[in-house]
């Protein structure tokens, strides 16, 4: 089994306590079997911890108005407790005090970003209600971690149109798209061409959920190595984080293109464009 002893996640997720169970419970009833079902934020940071990541990207999102605020606290808390963490905050669509929690989130608690669910959130990417988050970051130069995919639930809201339509009014826009944009990978690369920052993330890809041949995912990664950052997705998994990191060093061969994908492709999106 291939290996690395030290690297960086670009992809995870932690919740207050009462918010991971009830986030368990929804996956359980739709038919997944979480292989870290139960686990709460510090255990599973001590998981990442002792596998050898030493730094990480951790999400949170928010799946209903008026709860957002609450969430970037308790995620600023848990992040002033631990070294290494870089936080992606959250708004929803219809909050109304989007403006000032973007100003709070970037310019009081010094977020890294904002985490956006199209899918959970049931907002299209270029939903013109995101206007203040998107402007926010851009502005600052910092960035967004969306799930446009259509994977593993197509809907209205996700897939790659939407997405061109927002690159195109915020071209300067610094975005990582998960899961690699599963099903659309193709079309969501050819979109990315026109613009200099945007990233993909590995989230959960391949999985039994998001299939993807070995020879196909080295192709991706040698098409767009500079573009490519490691994320579990941990704890949204089904099997053991080492499985799903074990796939993805099979299809690298070259160690100069496997320290971009689990090092320094990630520090340069989460280095700040305005930073000295």
């Amino acid at each position: 089994m291939k290996s690395i002893h030290q690297y960086h996640d670009g992809h995870v997720h932690f919740f207050p306590p009462q918010l991971k169970t009830a986030i368990d419970h929804w996956f359980e009833r739709e038919g997944w079997v979480l292989y870290y079902r139960d686990q709460q934020a510090s255990e599973l940071l001590e998981l990442l911890r002792k596998d050898g990541v030493d730094q990480l990207a951790v999400l949170v999102y928010a799946h209903k108005p008026g709860m957002a605020s609450e969430l970037n606290s308790w995620l600023h808390q848990f992040g002033q407790q631990h070294a290494g963490l870089h936080l992606f905050g959250t708004v929803h669509p219809d909050d109304v005090n989007m403006e000032e929690e973007v100003r709070r989130c970037l310019d009081d608690l010094n977020f890294t970003g904002f985490k956006l669910h199209a899918n959970v959130q049931r907002v299209s990417v270029d939903d013109e209600r995101l206007e203040p988050m998107m402007r926010g970051i851009q502005e600052r130069g910092r960035g967004l971690i969306i799930h446009a995919g259509r994977e593993p639930h197509a809907n209205a809201f996700v897939g790659w149109r939407p997405f061109s339509r927002l690159m195109a009014r915020y071209p300067q826009l610094k975005v990582q798209i998960a899961h690699l944009g599963h099903d659309e990978i193709a079309e969501f690369i050819a979109v990315s061409h026109d613009y200099p920052h945007v990233y993909f993330d590995t989230a959960m890809i391949p999985s039994s959920r998001f299939l993807l041949s070995t020879e196909r995912l080295g192709e991706i990664l040698n098409e767009i190595p500079n573009r490519i950052i490691y994320g579990s997705d941990l704890p949204i998994l089904e099997e053991p984080m080492a499985y799903h990191r074990t796939r993805i060093l099979q299809a690298i061969e070259d160690p100069g293109l496997r320290d971009k994908v689990f090092l320094r492709n990630a520090e340069r999106f989460w280095r700040s464009e305005t930073d000295a």
